[in-house]
């Protein structure tokens, strides 16, 4: 069975032209003679400047394009934010040193490399279209919609003698004898062999319940290193934003405690890490001392006017980053439910409990992807992007969840 081209010749493709398209390109705009012919002077160190700055922005944004659900005004809202910071990180070292270069140069790179970024990026979303070999063929059912992805007949690949990018077996199922002996004579031959759930998991960001074993319960451990930065930098931009959001905070608290009579916080008891009850701040978005479920509705009567906007906003949320300085949450991790519904959950979805292993987040890998749930259904489609959050967490993916979430806000998807 052939194996189709690397897939890492793509990426170096999107590199080089990117390279030429953001640095080399314009250089004629600005260059007053040959660059590097004479002495080393201002165009030699704007070229320089230009590509690492470009190398760096590159690399961040394919990195975090690669996870799970990725469209194009996701990859702008990466791309955007990283390289305005990228960029200006540079030129304030060049003023720093007090260097001479081209700011024309330097910010034009800076807009074309937004650009190019996005153009590659719907390029790659609508053209690139990979090709599996799926055994046994029942399993071609169970695997997901997407444009990007082709599934095909492992019996007629073979036939045909088509090129693949990967094989999907279901580990899962009783494979034959003829079957295996095809999947190591392609392993031998160079085209990886996946196991259904891996693929499913890296193409929807959630990790099936179905068949989750023991054994890959270690996997949902992350590193005690990571768990660390991870704290320290909370921290810090913790403390950092702090003096900024502060004035917010007291205009949202006077606002709520004009709108409606009541408390300006909401305390609920949640529960976090490893099954610790906590009590959680939010600003209060209802109406106090009514009576009813424990979780909100659709068009619940029970918000204010305010509560609307904070709710769609989720600036009804900041209060918490006073859980997150105090040990009890992170900016980002699996949603906190609520005593009351914990319980429930716990009893009636298989693995639910395993979300305490980390702090419960501002934000999450489920939150942006599916928004509010609460029936059972919902509930089991949230724990599964969690886990997968779990299985990869890493400072790579609590960035594309931030980056994410401000998208989210910005739209108000998702609020209740």
């Amino acid at each position: 069975m052939p194996s189709a081209p690397q897939r890492f010749l793509e990426a170096w493709i999107d590199a080089s032209l990117g390279f030429v398209f953001c640095v080399v390109l314009p250089i004629p705009l600005y260059a007053t003679a040959g660059p590097f012919s004479k002495e080393f002077g201002a165009t030699e160190l704007t070229i320089i400047a230009t590509a690492v700055a470009y190398a760096i922005v590159w690399y961040c944004g394919r990195r975090l394009d690669a996870f799970p659900r990725a469209t194009l005004q996701g990859n702008m809202g990466y791309v955007a934010p990283i390289a305005v910071l990228t960029y200006a990180v540079v030129a304030a070292l060049l003023l720093l040193l007090r260097l001479d270069y081209s700011r024309f140069q330097l910010f034009g790179s800076g807009i074309l490399t937004v650009l190019w970024m996005g153009a590659a990026a719907q390029l790659r979303s609508r053209y690139l279209v990979r090709n599996y070999a799926v055994i046994p063929r029942a399993s071609i059912a169970m695997m997901p919609e997407l444009h990007a992805c082709r599934w095909l007949d492992f019996d007629e690949v073979q036939r045909r003698q088509t090129r693949v990018d990967a094989i999907v077996a279901d580990l899962n199922l009783e494979l034959t004898e003829p079957q295996l002996e095809a999947l190591a004579d392609a392993a031998i031959a160079g085209v990886p062999v996946l196991d259904r759930r891996y693929i499913v998991e890296s193409l929807t960001g959630r990790t099936p319940l179905g068949g989750l074993t023991p054994n890959e319960f270690g996997a949902l451990l992350p590193s005690r290193q990571y768990l660390v930065v991870r704290r320290l930098v909370e921290i810090v931009l913790t403390m950092a934003v702090l003096p900024v959001l502060l004035p917010i905070l007291a205009v949202i608290a006077g606002v709520v405690r004009y709108d409606s009579p009541g408390p300006v916080f909401f305390v609920q008891s949640r529960v976090g890490r490893r099954g610790r009850v906590f009590s959680m701040f939010k600003f209060r978005t209802m109406h106090h001392g009514v009576e009813g479920p424990s979780f909100t509705t659709a068009s619940d009567p029970r918000i204010t006017r305010v509560g609307h906007f904070l709710r769609r906003c989720r600036l009804d949320e900041l209060p918490q980053m006073f859980n997150i300085l105090r040990g009890e949450m992170s900016w980002v991790g699996p949603r906190p439910e609520a005593l009351s519904l914990e319980k429930g959950y716990v009893r009636d979805i298989q693995h639910f409990a395993l979300r305490g292993i980390v702090r419960p987040g501002l934000t999450g890998w489920a939150q942006i992807n599916q928004g509010y749930a609460h029936e059972a259904d919902a509930m089991r489609a949230k724990l599964e992007y969690d886990l997968y959050y779990l299985k990869h967490c890493s400072l790579w993916l609590d960035l594309v969840i931030v980056l994410r979430t401000f998208a989210v806000v910005f739209r108000g998807t998702g609020a209740r």
